[in-house]
């Protein structure tokens, strides 16, 4: 993650544990940008950036957290250098998690995609942000924001930032 403020200690090399999140995070809503990168940080282990992730952040109708639910990715997907169809593997991951939601009337997601690769990749990540959003669009689920979250960076997709509800 790019962090704005000089004093801040950077995270993309250790990753972040509970202790580096004020003590009343999951008070706030996740609509803050720094807020849910920071979240996405601490959720997306390193392990899922290594192997392929794809994370959803469960959150109620005030966007606070909920929960979360970290789906891998088949063994292919780390292993390829351009990532099998990720329109079709965004749709059979959220797929359950839609379901789920549905029940939960109001629910919203924070949706991040933990691979390996370089930092920005962008014709991959923005295929992805745009199958997840026009999923969660489908769906009727309010998509907070969508994240990739590579072993050492982490960032929006442009496309995703713009369409997302």
């Amino acid at each position: 993650m790019d962090n704005a403020d000089p004093g801040r200690k950077p995270r993309h090399i250790l990753g972040m544990s509970f202790l580096d999140l004020a003590p009343e995070w999951s008070d706030q809503p996740l609509t803050d940008p720094t807020l849910a990168a920071d979240v996405v940080d601490l959720m997306v282990s390193d392990r899922d950036r290594h192997n392929g992730t794809f994370t959803a952040i469960l959150c109620g109708p005030d966007a606070r957290f909920r929960a979360v639910v970290a789906i891998d990715l088949p063994a292919e997907f780390a292993e390829q250098d351009v990532p099998l169809d990720p329109p079709g593997l965004c749709a059979t991951a959220m797929h359950p998690l839609v379901l789920a939601l549905r029940s939960e009337p109001g629910s919203c997601l924070l949706l991040a995609l933990g691979r390996p690769g370089p930092p920005t990749w962008p014709e991959v990540d923005n295929e992805w942000s745009t199958a997840a959003t026009h999923l969660c669009q489908a769906a009727q689920v309010p998509l907070l924001a969508f994240y990739i979250a590579t072993p050492d960076h982490i960032y929006q997709p442009l496309l995703a930032k713009a369409n997302a509800a």
